[in-house]
């Protein structure tokens, strides 16, 4: 029998409470968290993209083969995501990084991901009190704020936002403004809702991270509900809607001067699951029918995204939660 070899961990105190970010990871890339600093026998319990900022390292830990591994604590919406990274993939952030658009775009991912959770205490941390405008109201408390959103869990128990795109509009020494595209999924008992909010948001420094002062809603688009499919229907009844003699699942005219990610081809009917793994992260898609030579290619693009940015942000979540082979196109020829 082998002999089971254990290993003591040298464990060094930090001195500082310095927050860190990803790196040597490429664009688009994520890093894997694991349960224990031993890559052989642990188990990947999450995922961190190249541009994550705001990690709180709680010890490091020196193996014998000279590497050394960090158990870091990173806010996830309303919860966090501990586990162990190699020191390898992380640097401290330095002042200007805390300024930075990539730190601001992950405060405010996390912010709308809290926003799926039924607790306002989670919540109430994102926001400064009073805030100078929620909505159509000015001089928000705590108290009316929570109001709204206990309205909100009531209508609609779950719920799923993602955040697709972002910009600075204004840099001042107090505040930042920023705006946002949001792509949403409420759900009730009986009823549903998608969409999308584009929203500007006043957000003011806070330590090494943000809090929201202001948020105001530029446009609030509501999809329209697609026709009620059987869920029972067999496989080959599901390509029959797929086929040539039907109408396309999705419109799928090119629109010009738009970005698309192409997540797939498909040389038979498309499993429904993938297409909810889709709209379950928060976006739309085309299905392009393509004949060649005697066999039928559907083409599966999530989008379109307006800016090759918005669409270099999504393709991040595209990856990670879909596939991992997606790329970006421009347009749907």
């Amino acid at each position: 029998m082998k002999k089971i070899i254990i290993i003591t961990l040298v464990f060094m105190g930090l001195g500082h409470a310095a927050k860190y970010q990803i790196t040597n990871v490429k664009k688009g890339g994520t890093l894997n968290v694991r349960d224990t600093p031993f890559t052989s026998v642990s188990k990947v319990i999450g995922r961190l993209g190249a541009n994550t900022t705001g990690i709180d390292i709680k010890e490091c830990a020196e193996l014998p083969d000279k590497s050394e591994w960090c158990y870091i604590n990173l806010p996830r919406g309303g919860s966090h995501i501990e586990g162990w990274v190699n020191s390898y993939y992380l640097k401290e952030m330095t002042q200007k990084m805390q300024g930075s658009k990539a730190h601001i775009q992950n405060f405010l991912s996390n912010f709308y991901m809290a926003d799926e959770e039924n607790y306002m205490d989670k919540l109430q941390s994102f926001y400064a009190f009073p805030m100078q405008k929620y909505l159509w109201s000015q001089n928000v408390a705590l108290r009316d704020l929570r109001i709204i959103k206990v309205n909100e869990y009531k209508k609609w128990p779950k719920r799923d936002y993602r955040l697709t795109y972002m910009k600075i509009l204004k840099r001042k020494s107090n505040y930042i403004d920023v705006q946002t595209t949001v792509r949403w999924h409420v759900q009730g008992d009986d009823d549903y809702e998608k969409g999308k909010d584009i929203q500007k948001l006043r957000l003011v420094q806070s330590g090494n991270t943000f809090k929201v002062s202001a948020l105001k809603k530029l446009k609030h688009i509501v999809f329209p509900k697609p026709e009620v499919v059987d869920t029972n229907l067999t496989l080959s009844q599901v390509d029959e809607l797929n086929s040539t003699n039907a109408e396309p699942l999705v419109a799928t005219s090119p629109m010009p001067n738009k970005f698309y990610i192409k997540s797939g081809s498909f040389f038979s009917a498309i499993a429904p699951k993938y297409l909810e793994s889709i709209t379950d992260n928060g976006f739309s898609y085309s299905i392009q029918k393509v004949q060649l030579d005697n066999k039928l290619i559907r083409r599966v693009f999530i989008g379109p995204f307006n800016s090759v940015d918005e669409a270099k942000q999504a393709l991040v979540t595209v990856r990670a939660k879909i596939n991992e082979l997606a790329y970006i196109q421009t347009n749907i020829k």
